[in-house]
């Protein structure tokens, strides 16, 4: 396939944006990548503070999914830290009890009386996805459990792993898809943040020829009949292209591609939200209690700098976060009160040492829930539009395959082989024409 005189513009320098080039770049198609910030990254981004790495919230990478395997395939690799089963807790009326994350840990903890254990047991060994897109998470908790507290229990991990505080609407086949791969492989809390991530893509991604364009705005499309052109910068320059991937948010697609039948599909997904605390602190209050599900509150907390070099040395950042309904407005300030009261209980002390905070009280985490009535992961929109032959979208609202980052990186993998199988196809019929001549 000759794709050397294939050009593709890629709008959005997130994961999935700096994985599509990556993969076409290699492929040596000529890609030119457009990201509307200073630099590359999008939520994966950290921002530097006197030697501390601030994400927006908590970044723990989810191993064993697409997202894996993408990474793999790219020949990138990262340093980083997995915690071990006794660093995780469960904190329940200011009591810490050992979270029931193996054998050992199910054995001690006292949230759990004997028939809780059981009854956990016997489900995590029998569970599958299979027939639970169409049914929410809260129904397929309720079928599964008979116990009270393992609802409890299970709900609080559900919210968790979803990002969501709305399990009657998300669908079971987000989080047992979820549930059952942690259970095999580990969580990874990558060393100086998800920065060396969005360092190592763009390095790759450029390192195969992609030109990478930061401080750049694409307004909109260029368009003739039902084919993209190229795309629109906002100094009013047009850039020309065989085909155009939007990987943004699912409201700046809409801006960007202003088809009226996309706008109306866009208002309809219901992202994931949640509020975020991140503290950097100049010491550690309490070296346990470093990763800590509440069940008092929908919060989740960790001590990612006792895993990953994201501070100073001796130095602590901490990050909570509390999972928010897409449809249900909250206090901001009593979101806040419910996280700083997980971090005051696991960290006391953390208010004398604080060097920075950071409280953001509604950010999007995920372009869109995957929705029990639209059928879990099949019922998000496609990489393409029926509008537009050569145009594709990308990100972790897009596609049928994986959630969060394990969906924005398939993605990403998904539109670029169908536009280097739709250049190769292109490529011979073109050939074709000029041995008929």
């Amino acid at each position: 396939m000759n794709t050397e005189q294939l050009t593709v513009a890629i709008v959005g320098g997130g994961l999935s944006g700096l994985s599509a080039a990556t993969y076409l770049a290699r492929a040596g198609v000529q890609v030119t990548l457009f990201e509307k910030a200073a630099h590359p990254g999008g939520r994966a981004a950290s921002q530097r503070y006197q030697g501390y790495s601030l994400n927006r919230g908590s970044h723990a990478f989810y191993s064993g999914g697409s997202a894996s395997e993408v990474l793999r395939e790219l020949n990138i690799t990262y340093p980083y830290s997995s915690p071990a089963a006794g660093d995780l807790f469960l904190l329940e009326q200011g009591r810490f009890e050992p979270f029931p994350a193996t054998a050992g840990t199910m054995v001690r903890t006292k949230a759990l009386d004997l028939l809780d254990k059981l009854e956990l047991m016997r489900v995590l060994a029998t569970f599958s996805t299979a027939g639970t897109a169409h049914i929410s998470v809260q129904e397929w908790i309720q079928q599964s459990f008979r116990r009270p507290q393992n609802r409890y229990l299970i709900a609080a991990i559900a919210r968790t792993y979803t990002y969501s505080d709305a399990l009657d609407l998300v669908s079971a086949e987000v989080f047992i898809d979820k549930l059952r791969r942690s259970l095999f492989h580990p969580v990874h809390y990558i060393q100086h943040g998800w920065q060396t991530l969005v360092d190592a893509l763009q390095a790759q991604a450029e390192r195969y020829g992609a030109q990478i364009k930061s401080g750049t705005r694409v307004t909109g499309l260029v368009r003739e009949g039902n084919r993209v052109q190229g795309v629109r910068l906002s100094d009013g320059r047009v850039f020309s292209a065989d085909a155009v991937i939007v990987a943004t948010t699912p409201k700046e697609a809409a801006r960007i591609i202003d088809v009226p039948s996309f706008q109306t599909l866009a208002d309809s997904l219901l992202p994931a939200r949640l509020a975020t605390v991140e503290v950097a602190l100049s010491r550690q209050p309490v070296q346990e209690h470093t990763i800590v599900q509440s069940l008092d509150h929908p919060v989740f907390m960790s001590v990612q700098s006792h895993y990953t070099e994201v501070a100073p040395k001796g130095a602590a950042l901490i990050t909570a976060f509390k999972q928010l309904s897409p449809i249900k407005a909250t206090d901001p300030e009593q979101d806040l009160q419910d996280l700083e009261a997980v971090l005051d209980a696991a960290q006391p002390g953390w208010r004398e040492v604080q060097v920075k905070k950071i409280y953001l009280p509604h950010i999007e985490t995920v372009g869109t829930l995957p929705l029990a009535r639209s059928g879990g992961f099949a019922g998000r929109p496609d990489y393409r539009l029926p509008e537009l032959t050569n145009l594709y979208l990308a990100g972790d609202w897009v596609g049928s395959e994986g959630f969060a980052t394990d969906a924005s990186l398939a993605s990403a993998r998904r539109v670029s082989r169908l536009i280097l199988q739709a250049g190769s196809s292109l490529y011979a019929e073109q050939r074709q024409l000029s041995l008929a001549r």
